[in-house]
């Protein structure tokens, strides 16, 4: 019930923006495009634990929020709304407050540039799907997992410098996904996972 009060607040969020009035057309970069900083990682599922053995222990499943780094490639369609990024994160956390994990996913996610203002501001909704990887612990427990995420959320542009050439960006990107990590790795069956990351970074189109 959160989470999917969670997903309606951002959609309603996003979609009032586009209401509002622009003085340009929200092209981005306009062109190629990369970036890269800091990503905060918060991740939550109802799911219980499993044991070595296979059996069920009776606490829920606890990721720390994690901290790490992303890098991203992206293309802005010239004179559209419409542009495509690839995101590569990396997130170090607290897995069931025993043992430091590493944790990797990437997307291909698409971005439509709602408004942008002559001071450099643009807001954008981003949202796609790709993969996660989540590699076995020093604690050989079983719960390396493989999955899959899909997700939407807001992003924001504060555009420093538009050049002919180059233009660059100090960004925040918030996509709200779902996880499916498969097998009887974390849980029983399989995992599915609330998951939050926060990008800020600087960007650089060309």
């Amino acid at each position: 019930m959160k989470a999917r009060l969670l997903v309606l607040s951002v959609c309603a969020v996003i979609f009032s923006f586009a209401l509002l009035p622009k003085n340009a057309d929200a092209c981005g970069h306009d062109g190629f495009f990369i970036g890269g900083g800091y990503e905060q990682l918060f991740m939550y599922t109802p799911d219980d634990q499993l044991r070595g053995a296979g059996q069920l222990v009776s606490s829920q499943i606890v990721f720390s929020p994690g901290f790490g780094a992303h890098f991203l490639l992206g293309y802005d369609f010239k004179g559209s709304r419409w542009g495509i990024q690839m995101p590569f994160g990396y997130s170090r956390f607290k897995l069931n407050r025993s043992e430091w994990v590493n944790y990797f996913d990437t997307s291909v996610e698409g971005i439509l540039h709602l408004a942008s203002w002559e001071n450099g501001i643009d807001v954008s909704l981003i949202g796609g799907a790709g993969v996660s990887i989540l590699p076995e612990g020093p604690i050989e427990n079983n719960t390396g997992s493989f999955g899959l995420n899909v997700g939407i959320g807001p992003a924001f542009n504060w555009f420093f410098h538009r050049g002919q050439k180059v233009t660059s960006s100090v960004y925040v990107q918030v996509p709200v996904r779902m996880v499916i990590f498969f097998g009887n790795n974390l849980s029983a069956n399989q995992t599915t996972v609330l998951q939050i990351p926060v990008r800020v970074g600087v960007s650089l189109g060309f």
